[in-house]
């Protein structure tokens, strides 16, 4: 893939990333974070793809964009949070709980504001362009894929704790989002396979991403413990917690035992 090819892909998802940012401001809508920090995932997926020719140059995720990503993360976990709590019918008890989330949530978008306001992206996708490799070649790719599928069944090896778990979401990710590259954005098919089944392992990043969404809403009904809180309110709070907390390990063991079944290939 030449040089060209790469840059173009750069630009896209650079640029749809300040479409995205420009349209939060005021609505913050839960479509355009979530856009938003997809393209932000392909483009780094992409770039560590990129990092591994011999003449690419320094591609690492320029720090403001990393930091608008982060700040974007906080509002989505929390906006998640609340509308799943509002589903519950505790959330009636939890009213200076919630007030203190609601609160929280405010600051998060003040602070994605000011992240957004500190965005140069034209400068950032210069210095981006200057760092690229003359080509992405087949061997870089078949030596990506090799690293990420050792790295997964090194996991694998010895899988039984939650972080097991969100590091091999990662490499499985980073997988898919440079497949999704080659399909959409060059409309051609990814020209290797460490795998069986292409599905089974996009249905897996799935299920380990609402995994992974679970143990954010803990830790963050978690925060919600405070000496302003009613001893009805803890109660409330405790309740859930351990019933959420029940819920999660049961999900962790499952989940730990399905990562075994993935076919994956040492050698393509």
């Amino acid at each position: 893939m030449k040089r060209q090819a790469l840059e173009e892909v750069i630009v896209r998802h650079t640029d749809r990333i300040e479409w995205h940012s420009d349209r939060l401001p005021g609505s913050f809508d839960q479509e355009d974070i979530h856009d938003l920090r997809v393209d932000y995932k392909r483009l780094r997926a992409f770039l560590r793809l990129l990092q591994l020719e011999k003449d690419a140059g320094n591609l690492q995720v320029p720090s403001k964009l990393r930091s608008l990503y982060h700040h974007c993360g906080k509002v989505r976990d929390l906006q998640l949070f609340l509308v799943e709590l509002h589903a519950l019918p505790v959330a009636a008890e939890l009213p200076v709980c919630i007030s203190r989330w609601k609160q929280q949530l405010f600051t998060y978008k003040e602070e994605t504001v000011r992240a957004i306001e500190e965005m140069r992206f034209k400068k950032m996708v210069n210095n981006l362009l200057k760092e690229l490799p003359r080509q992405l070649r087949n061997e870089t790719i078949i030596q990506f894929v090799h690293q990420k599928v050792a790295a997964i069944h090194i996991i694998l090896l010895a899988a039984e704790q939650e972080d097991d778990l969100h590091t091999m979401r990662k490499e499985i990710k980073d997988l898919i989002y440079n497949i999704r590259i080659f399909e959409n954005d060059w409309g051609i098919p990814f020209p290797v396979s460490g795998w069986q089944s292409e599905k089974a392992l996009s249905d897996m990043a799935s299920r380990l991403g609402d995994f992974n969404d679970q143990c954010i809403a803990i830790s963050l009904l978690q925060s919600g413990y405070s000496a302003n809180c009613h001893e009805e309110e803890k109660l409330a709070l405790q309740e859930l917690h351990n019933s959420w907390q029940q819920e999660k390990e049961s999900r962790q063991q499952q989940l730990l035992q399905q990562v075994q079944l993935l076919k994956l290939e040492h050698t393509f």
